[in-house]
């Protein structure tokens, strides 16, 4: 379903105006530089949201279905915006709002093939251009994928010493330089697909590197990123810590096109007075968001059953049985969603090969006790998990 938004004047410009003295030619000149005419097309707008946990909120499966979503339109639309709200911290510096478990899961190649899913997979006809309402942690490294990026005034560009720290497990210096390197080079590989060629290694390498320095030259309307101090804006300066950007930091470097409050602010600068929304995008986003957390949920509660032993009584083989049935649930919701493996994977260790294994042991224990066979694992007692689950009883 679409719906039609008109707007006389956007609230970051109107009040202005209002109070502006009057020149021929001002308002005008502050309209959008292609106005819509009656007879123009109004372009249709559709939304992406990118929010919360990178790694499952923002998944490849899920935007895989995304783009079959777009490609079916009728009329397809005519820009994308990929709204990005993922931030694995608060925004309240004194007591911060943290929680580890829902902290970007570090999937470059998973990234890397969603992103370039969305370059090439969406007709070329669309125009796509990034939209980050707050990014600290991975999803920064989307908001650098593509060429055209806006931010809200109060947005955070942050977090991408994530990729650099991921190379510091290992004890030898040299092999840790080069696992560095090796990061750092995937990262950049981001702002490469974004048409930041040119500035990849000053730019990306001092967002990822806290031993790397950043400043910043202009010749015209160009931006000249440096690994040194001695540019026109000092951006990071300290050798301790990596380059982060708040909004008006990265507008005044031009490294966003623009700052914007909302989607009639966001379509007011790229030129467009009329739009029509198409909501099927933020739907099929919110829809999968909640039926993978719904299943997460319930795999945390049937792991809770298998650490408590619930369900079977003092009956070995309806024990052997429930814990069957609670491990081939898990599994369904392991197949169902990625995400769910991927948070399991994380907290428990446990993976969807871990859980087969567990099966078949449990399925050789009912047949030896169904055959009277009380040998290994026929004492009554199910499979557990590290971390997430423990014996039966």
């Amino acid at each position: 379903m679409s719906t039609t938004k008109a707007m006389m004047i956007p609230t970051l410009f109107g009040a202005l105006l209002a109070t502006a003295p009057f020149v021929p030619g001002s308002i005008a000149s502050a309209a959008p530089r292609n106005d819509t005419l009656e007879t123009e097309k109004i372009p249709v707008i559709y939304e992406i949201p990118l929010n919360n946990q990178m790694g499952t909120d923002i998944h490849e499966d899920n935007i895989d279905d995304v783009i079959k979503d777009v490609r079916k339109q009728s009329p397809l639309p005519d820009v994308v915006v990929l709204t990005i709200d993922s931030a694995d911290t608060g925004t309240n510096y004194h007591l911060p709002s943290i929680d580890p478990k829902e902290f970007g899961m570090v999937e470059l190649e998973a990234y890397r093939g969603l992103v370039r899913n969305l370059h090439n997979n969406l007709p070329g006809s669309i125009k796509q251009v990034v939209w980050v309402k707050d990014s600290v942690g991975l999803s920064s490294l989307l908001a650098l994928s593509w060429p055209e990026m806006y931010m809200a005034p109060d947005a955070r560009l942050y977090g991408l010493y994530n990729v650099y720290k991921v190379a510091q497990g290992w004890a030898d210096d040299d092999v840790r330089e080069k696992m560095e390197e090796a990061w750092e080079g995937i990262g950049r590989g981001f702002l490469e697909m974004g048409g930041h060629g040119e500035a990849a290694r000053e730019l990306g390498s001092a967002m990822m590197d806290p031993s790397k320095v950043l400043s910043a030259d202009f010749k015209g309307r160009k931006v000249i990123w440096r690994a040194d101090t001695d540019g026109t804006v000092k951006v990071d300066s300290s050798d301790e810590r990596v380059a982060n950007f708040m909004a008006t930091e990265a507008e005044d470097t031009m490294l966003c096109d623009g700052l914007a409050e909302s989607m009639d602010d966001l379509m007011f600068l790229m030129g467009y007075r009329e739009y029509e929304t198409n909501e099927s995008g933020v739907k099929l986003v919110e829809r999968y968001n909640e039926q993978w957390r719904r299943s997460y949920t319930d795999t945390n509660d049937c792991l809770t059953d298998i650490q408590q032993g619930r369900g079977g009584g003092n009956d070995q083989l309806k024990q052997l049985l429930n814990q069957k049935r609670l491990w081939e649930q898990i599994l369904r919701n392991m197949r169902r969603f990625n995400a769910v493996e991927r948070r399991l994977t994380r907290e428990t260790g446990l993976t969807k090969d871990r859980v087969e294994l567990m099966i078949e042991q449990l399925n050789d224990q009912i047949r030896q006790v169904k055959d009277g066979n009380r040998g290994r694992g026929g004492n009554g007692r199910g499979s557990g998990v590290s971390g997430g689950g423990g014996r039966g009883r």
